[in-house]
């Protein structure tokens, strides 16, 4: 049977539960995953019993998506824009549905406390890592300035430092000649910070879309 019509129920309410709901919006999403505000819009957008009283069922399915292992909250990457996480289906949970059908659900989805454990810790690292680095002040102080500009500073003014001596031990012989520091406002290269690649959960998608099958 097909996938129920946006106009199928009318006003009534439709013979899903929150688990099913949010799996169909998430499904319909072409990376397999959505914000709570995605959720809520595809839902009252396909069925409109749920245009009324959204502040009771979305309390509800918010509950739901926090409460039921089947559901994976994870960090928003800093190259999208907006607010809140993203929830996707854990892929172990994919088979949940008998056939298919978001109207028969096997049995409640749990994890282990094992494997709950490292799926938050990987978790945590992954939005630390996805975690944007301050903004440095439109003006630094410390910051190198390009060659031939000369910073003047009152207070701190240009002081050439005299190069170390060297002894002529064995210790002082093999070991590499240290670099001189440079004085405040010589410095010809800008100062640059490696930043990694943001991290994408990949293994948190699932797999290509199958379409739900009701009953």
């Amino acid at each position: 049977m097909p996938r129920p019509c946006r106009e199928s129920y009318g006003d009534q309410k439709p013979p899903y539960s929150y688990i099913s709901l949010t799996a169909m919006a998430i499904w319909s999403s072409p990376d397999k995953m959505l914000p709570l505000a995605d959720i809520y819009r595809f839902i009252s957008d396909r069925f409109p019993y749920y245009r009324r009283n959204t502040q009771r069922w979305q309390n509800s399915l918010r509950h739901n998506l926090s409460f039921n292992d089947c559901f994976v909250k994870i960090p928003r990457r800093p190259d999208r824009p907006g607010k809140g996480a993203y929830w996707t289906l854990h892929p172990a949970a994919l088979d949940m549905f008998e056939n298919g059908s978001l109207l028969r659900r096997r049995k409640r989805f749990k994890l282990l406390k094992s494997d709950k454990d490292r799926l938050e810790h990987e978790l945590a690292a992954l939005a630390n890592l996805q975690r944007p680095t301050t903004e440095r002040p439109s003006y630094d102080p410390a910051a190198p300035v390009p060659c031939g500009v000369q910073r003047t500073s009152p207070q701190s003014p240009t002081v050439e430092q005299p190069r170390p001596k060297r002894s002529f031990d064995i210790e002082s012989l093999i070991s590499p000649e240290p670099v001189p520091s440079r004085a405040v406002g010589t410095s010809c290269y800008p100062a640059t910070v490696y930043q990694p690649p943001p991290l994408q959960p990949q293994h948190f998608y699932p797999p290509p879309y199958r379409p739900f099958l009701t009953v």
